[in-house]
């Protein structure tokens, strides 16, 4: 009696879930999703978003229609806010999210969204971020930047190419100057060829290679310094940021500001979705990284495309949340440069 009962019980269970699956294969046919980006066209994470949204309606069930929406504002802040809050919360928006807003409301500068309370679908890829500086500077090596001030573009002060140089003033003696005002990555990348700035710093290693091609051919750049949680193993010659700490604090500052880099480039859906169609699109972000059409579309383009699931970000979520809030609070300060 007791097997039978349990037999019972599992195709309850079974029914139910296949009954949710069948009900979010039927709500998506027919429908357009809108997959917004806080970037600007042209940027990097612009880039990602379209490639992602010209294969990611083909493994969805329904085969829905997937429409890019530009969502610019305070550094992908305004497109996460419009997420969470205004937007419908049936599957049918998600967006590309830049991946250090994920923090902002852990270090209390947005109060506007719960970053472990939204549905977080994968990221397209791993990312180590480096440090760039034009070929005409006098900076050489990431040590003379202790003694040279160089001028560093941003879009805002949650982008990475504000967060690391401020944070590599406060920890290391660093003179990065960070110059605000800029629009996206496209714009501080002119800025540098018309010597308005230095470089950049927190600028993706793989955007580079598949955006700057002739600065790396033509060796217009030189790279300072690799931030990433882990030594990138494409970049054998290049000092690893780690390396310049010298106390388990600062190492601890290091891990909580790399630690998104492994989530690259984010996918995201707002609260309060069901879990059904969670599972759908989630399921539908992994079958569109494995799609042979987009990988050989990637490699023309020459982006990386070395993803995560959903589960896996979310993870990393929660292990930046669960850090001590000593921590946080001195991270948070040398994000901003204090």
């Amino acid at each position: 009696m007791r097997a039978a009962f349990c037999i019972g019980l599992c195709a309850v269970a079974l029914s139910i879930a296949a009954h949710g699956a069948a009900c979010a294969d039927e709500f998506f046919k027919g429908k357009e999703i809108t997959l917004y980006t806080g970037s600007p066209p042209g940027g990097p994470y612009d880039t990602y978003t379209r490639l992602v949204g010209r294969h990611l309606g083909a493994h969805i069930p329904g085969n829905p229609n997937v429409v890019v929406q530009n969502m610019v504002g305070a550094s992908g802040r305004r497109m996460i806010g419009y997420l969470y809050n205004l937007a419908p919360r049936d599957g049918t928006a998600i967006a590309a999210a830049e991946r250090a807003v994920a923090l902002a409301p852990l270090l209390g500068e947005d109060d506007q969204f719960d970053a472990l309370k939204m549905a977080w679908l994968g990221s397209a890829n791993t990312e180590t971020n480096v440090c760039i500086v034009w070929h005409t500077s006098a900076i050489k090596t990431i040590d003379d930047v202790r003694t040279h001030a160089m001028n560093v573009g941003t879009s805002g002060p949650s982008s990475t190419d504000a967060i690391f140089p401020n944070m590599m003033n406060v920890l290391f003696g660093m003179h990065f100057k960070v110059i605000g005002g800029y629009k996206g990555a496209p714009q501080s990348d002119l800025a540098i060829e018309r010597g308005e700035l230095d470089g950049r710093c927190g600028i993706s290693w793989d955007t580079l290679v598949a955006l700057k091609t002739a600065w790396l051919d033509q060796k217009l750049i030189r790279i300072l310094v690799q931030l990433a949680l882990d030594r990138d193993p494409k970049l054998p010659d290049v000092p690893w940021v780690f390396d310049l700490a010298t106390t388990d604090q600062q190492r601890q500052i290091l891990t909580f500001w790399t630690l998104p880099n492994k989530m690259g480039r984010p996918f995201v859906a707002p609260p309060g979705l069901p879990a059904d169609r969670v599972a759908v699109l989630r399921h539908a972000f992994t079958a569109t990284l494995k799609d042979p059409q987009l990988r050989a579309e990637a490699d023309a383009m020459k982006l990386a495309v070395n993803g995560i699931g959903g589960e896996e970000v979310m993870a990393l979520l929660e292990k930046a949340y669960a850090m001590p809030k000593e921590v946080v609070e001195k991270a948070a300060l040398a994000g901003e440069g204090r």
